[in-house]
Parts: structure tokens; sequence; C-alpha cells
């Protein structure tokens, strides 16, 4: 009985050609598992940026948590700009929203005659509050600064119930640190409520206990 097993069955030779074939096409390419690893390396940066920066505002949230009932809150928030951000020159100024004026609050690593001039309410601390946002000196035109601000690199506000109650004014950087990074604007960020909010707190603490 010639021909009665093949029916229109592939012969046994196509098919494995096929397979073959179409396992070549499933192997990447030189340039295609180059591309591949860019995406990977890329993938696990952004996982390892996200999870030191988590690390960091961990840190951040422990010390004002440990803060708040017993420390100062300044000296607190201080140490964690020191530490996670890179600077021991700090001054807290406190803003009136009724008079938009500002008052000295605590500062570290800073002369009163350095600090005198933001009193005043120019420049970025003054833009700061104003317009809602906090101002750093890379992302200012040179000519925008006045001459007090010199060794000014951020004024961070600082904000209670959606009302600017400060600002934070960091100064010079330490040496190792040459500038701001990713990081360190998230921190400042998440600094512009949460240190506000335990300022806020320790002030009505101080009142409670006042004779």
């Amino acid at each position: 009985m010639t021909g009665a097993g093949n029916g229109n069955r592939m012969p046994v030779e196509s098919a494995c050609q096929i397979e073959s074939a179409a396992g070549k096409s499933a192997i990447p390419t030189g340039s295609e598992q180059l591309r591949l690893r860019v995406q990977q390396l890329s993938l696990r940066e952004q996982l390892e940026r996200n999870h030191f920066l988590l690390e960091r505002l961990a840190a951040a949230s422990a010390r004002l948590i440990r803060t708040v009932e017993h420390d100062n809150v300044f000296e607190a928030t201080a140490e964690i700009i020191a530490n996670l951000i890179g600077s021991e020159e700090v001054a807290f100024l406190d803003y009136g929203v009724a008079d938009k004026a500002f008052s000295l609050a605590w500062s570290w690593g800073v002369e009163a005659d350095t600090l005198q001039p933001f009193l005043n309410g120019a420049g970025m601390c003054g833009r700061a509050v104003e317009e809602g946002t906090s101002q750093f000196r890379e992302r200012q035109p040179e000519t925008s600064l006045l001459p007090f601000e010199k060794d000014l690199t951020a004024c961070v506000i600082l904000k209670s119930s959606r009302e600017i109650v400060g600002v934070i004014a960091i100064f010079g950087l330490l040496p190792q640190k040459h500038r701001l990074e990713w990081a360190d604007y998230e921190l400042l960020k998440f600094l512009e409520t949460y240190a506000a909010i335990a300022i806020q707190f320790q002030r009505l603490q101080g009142k409670q206990l006042a004779p």
C-alpha cells in the first residue's frame, strides 16, 4: 500500500527545519543583547536609587519622631541635613503670614551678620514664600542672585497645613559634596512638610508645659 501512510502530513525533515529556524529567530542578536542588558541595568539602577532614598527617608523620619518629645527639633533637622545632605551651615527662619516678616528661629554654623540680610525677605527666601516653592541656587540664573546669597545653596519652605510658616536656609556644602543630587531634593521635599509639623508640634507642646 504505497503512499497510504503519508496523506497530507508535513515531511519530518521539513518540520525539523522549521523548528530550527524558529529557534534561531528567538536568540537575540548581539545588538539586541546589548540593548536588553542596558535596559536591565537601567531598571536595576532605578530600584537601587529608590531603595537608597527610602533608607534616607526612614532615617530622617525616625530622627524626627525621637526628637519631638524631648530634644530640639531644629537641632535634629540640622543633623539630618548635615548627615544625609551634606551641609553644616543651616538657619531656620520663621515667617509671619500676617506681617510677611522673617525672624531668626535657630541657626547652626552661620554668623548672625550673614543672616541679617535674609530677614528683609529679599532674594531666594522671599521668592520661596511668595511662590510657595523651595528655591535652589543651581536652578537660579546667576544674574538673579544677590551679593549676600553667594554662599547660599537652598531656601526650603516649611509648610504646615498648606501654610508656609518659615524656611530653612542651607548655605555651604561640605567639601566632598559638590552639588545637590536627586535624592537630596527628594529628602528636602520630605522636610518641607514633616520638619514643619515637628516644629509646630514641639512649640505647642512647649506652650502646654509652660506654667
